[in-house]
């Protein structure tokens, strides 16, 4: 059993139904991630200001989420619906403060709220910095008035709805005085179940062994028609072993570029030949316009936010794919059996339930960016239905490389804790290398700093190839 990561802290709380403890997660003090004397007691705060932003409908009608263009107090233009939401949910998105958005009822378009996004302010106990709550039963000054018009508006299953999301709310206001952060997930998220690697200072090094080793030559045609989604046997050979670096094991080394987010790097991930199968695929693949989720192309194409072409790459797609799955498994140090449907005689428990017989991790998403195209700083989280009683979400992003000779497109992290710039974090593609990062805290929480960013490309062409790994399991 994996220790308890040493920056929880335990949190006691009561919302309304009995004091309860929690193990609530706490940036360390920026000065521990130095080995040497940090230059500054302090964080320095980033140039970049953004912020994730949740909506939450705490009504039993759907609405809508309208971004309103603003210069200064100065509406700029028509404003544009970026998301649709159902009863008794949540949708986010990144964005700034000054920002403007209006609710309005999705049947008739009537506004019935405006708000403009404001700054994170740790020392301020307000929920709706990060939390943008729409609530037409709730009197602030009255709850017992609440409960009266909870109980005859809503029906007992929207009563049990509705009450989760007022606990979310009263939880984040306590577990921000511990943390300093805001509550993004649903109350009451466990903690991941799957390995993290800890991030403890910049630089700090880690190193894990896979039997899949690098292919270095390739196999042609049998990489398509060599593909066994199954365990290996402790001594069964790999895959192709013939076509494979000779050496029986593959050591892996992960580098610390960030603590907060926990962002790391490992070189010579890939092989030159598994780059360029990879590459292959996408030449032969048809690449479509990358979207945003659940955003309307509306608004993605007014916001212009993300800009890449995009397709996927399932495991079974060749032997080289599925070992660069099992190898992306050994280094994250999870089940490879998880990453892939599975034989009933693979049946693994999570949570001490059964899981369900799908993988996961996504498909690959094979990306492509052209001179002058972006993905502007966005998180890889998004929020679960109420119904999905496991609060399932994407839990770590690898990013692969595939090529180095552009100008340009880095990856961005913008807001890493650190106290000595207030620049954001570039990691510069390199060929075959590969990095990281998580969007969960150790606590079960999202990780607001991991928004990331692919800079845009100045010259030449960007092309990567990224794996999502989903906490507790995939239910979307």
């Amino acid at each position: 059993m994996e220790s308890r990561d040493q920056s929880l802290v335990k949190m006691k709380y009561d919302i309304g139904d009995g004091k309860k403890t929690f193990w609530a997660y706490v940036t360390p003090n920026v000065s521990s991630f130095y080995q040497q004397d940090p230059p500054a007691s302090r964080k320095v705060n980033p140039m970049y200001g953004g912020q994730a932003a949740k909506f939450i409908n705490l009504s039993n009608k759907p609405i809508s989420v309208y971004w309103e263009p603003r210069q200064g107090d100065f509406d700029v233009g028509k404003a544009v619906e970026i998301r649709s939401l159902p009863p008794f949910s949540a949708k986010g998105t990144s964005t700034f403060p000054t920002h403007s958005f209006v609710y309005a009822t999705t049947d008739d378009g009537m506004a019935v709220k405006r708000f403009v996004v404001k700054h994170v302010d740790n020392t301020a106990d307000d929920a709706e910095e990060n939390l943008y709550p729409y609530d037409p039963y709730h009197d602030p000054s009255d709850p017992k008035i609440t409960k009266e018009t909870v109980a005859r508006e809503l029906s007992q299953q929207d009563q049990e709805m509705y009450w989760t999301w007022r606990k979310t709310l009263l939880f984040d206001k306590e577990y921000r005085k511990v943390t300093g952060r805001t509550y993004l997930a649903t109350y009451l998220r466990p903690p991941p179940i799957h390995f993290m690697w800890p991030a403890d200072y910049f630089h700090q090094q880690h190193w894990v062994t896979t039997r899949e080793s690098h292919f270095i030559s390739s196999p042609g045609d049998m990489a398509r028609t060599t593909v066994n989604l199954k365990r290996y046997q402790e001594e069964e050979p790999i895959a192709l072993e013939t076509y494979r670096d000779h050496t029986p094991y593959l050591n892996m080394s992960l580098k610390v570029l960030s603590c907060a987010p926990r962002v790391f790097e490992i070189e010579n991930f890939l092989s030159p030949v598994e780059v360029e199968h990879i590459i292959e695929i996408g030449a032969l693949a048809t690449m479509g316009k990358s979207t945003l989720g659940d955003e309307s192309s509306e608004a993605s194409k007014k916001r212009n936010v993300r800009t890449s072409k995009n397709t996927w790459v399932p495991r079974h797609q060749s032997a080289i794919i599925d070992s660069i799955y099992r190898r992306a498994a050994d280094l994250m140090r999870i089940n490879e059996a998880l990453l892939r449907p599975r034989a009933k005689d693979e049946e693994l428990k999570i949570r001490s339930q059964p899981s369900a017989n799908r993988s996961i991790a996504e498909e690959l998403q094979l990306v492509h960016y052209s001179v002058g195209q972006e993905y502007q700083a966005h998180h890889d989280f998004a929020y679960s239905p109420l119904s999905d009683e496991t609060d399932s979400a994407r839990f770590a992003t690898l990013l692969l490389y595939l090529n180095e000779d552009m100008v340009g497109g880095e990856t961005s992290f913008p807001r890493f804790v650190n106290a000595h710039t207030f620049l954001d974090l570039k990691v510069k593609p390199g060929r075959g290398k590969a990095i990281l990062f998580y969007s969960q805290l150790p606590d079960g929480n999202f990780d607001d700093f991991s928004q990331h960013a692919a800079k845009r490309v100045l010259s030449g062409e960007k092309w990567l190839i990224n794996l999502w790994v989903w906490d507790p399991i995939r239910e979307r």
